[in-house]
């Protein structure tokens, strides 16, 4: 996709109502995007299309913005969340040109300590609900015989850490589940990317030991995110390590 035809291409944000997923949702919304953001939690995801709406740039005035973003409450490894979501975008705007699976959360613990519950809780929505997410949205790509799947892994799904290696697992999965769908939707000119940042300045990683202003920002992320849509459809970038 070359940058004028990002113009009016739908986006499905997950995770998308603070933090990295806001940061790209503000991004496609001023690129002129057409952004559904699903999150869990109804009155962050009320307040996170506020502030999208606000910080709409570009030539889209708050106005123009409100018919172009999309609030879904929806809990990612729930089946049945996940298809409504979908549902919803497609009848709203009846298709979906980009998948961020953004969801996320974070889980420490060495694997001894680890209680099964905790290992699935994480599993659950940051790979689990990556896998729903992309099942519900490639028959509609297939359609149109486009689209691109922007994963958003972790440096921690490239190197194994102590003490997390649920969220570990996660994200090394994330990366294997990003080039496999890559494989299997060239054919219809599907892409997949998997994002590896190390620590980004969110409320996930306070306490990290890292100083705050030597992190990667979210807006660093969406920057990225955005540059992918940009490329030819001819360049296929499996996975970028930030």
């Amino acid at each position: 996709m070359k940058a004028p035809l990002l113009r009016d291409q739908v986006a499905l944000v997950t995770g998308g109502s603070s933090g990295i997923g806001l940061a790209i949702a503000q991004a496609l919304v001023n690129a002129g995007m057409r952004v559904v953001v699903v999150g869990r939690n109804r009155t962050r995801l009320r307040a996170a299309v506020g502030e999208l709406l606000a910080g709409a740039q570009g030539g889209s005035d708050e106005r123009g913005a409100t018919s172009r973003v999309l609030a879904v409450t929806a809990d990612v490894s729930k089946p049945g969340d996940v298809r409504r979501a979908v549902q919803q975008t497609l009848a709203r705007f009846r298709r979906i040109d980009v998948l961020v699976n953004n969801a996320g959360i974070s889980g420490r613990g060495r694997v001894e300590d680890l209680s099964e519950r905790d290992w699935d809780r994480v599993l659950s929505v940051n790979l689990r609900g990556a896998f729903l997410c992309a099942r519900a949205v490639l028959p509609s790509m297939k359609r149109q015989r486009r689209g691109y799947i922007v994963n958003i892994s972790s440096l921690a799904g490239k190197i194994g850490m102590a003490g997390s290696a649920a969220y570990c697992a996660s994200k090394f999965g994330l990366v294997g589940l990003s080039q496999s769908i890559g494989e299997e939707g060239a054919p219809w000119n599907i892409r997949a990317t998997a994002i590896c940042p190390a620590y980004v300045n969110t409320p996930m990683v306070r306490g990290a030991p890292v100083d705050p202003s030597r992190m990667i920002q979210p807006q660093d992320i969406a920057a990225t995110v955005r540059y992918l849509l940009e490329l030819t459809d001819y360049a296929v970038v499996k996975e970028v390590v930030v």
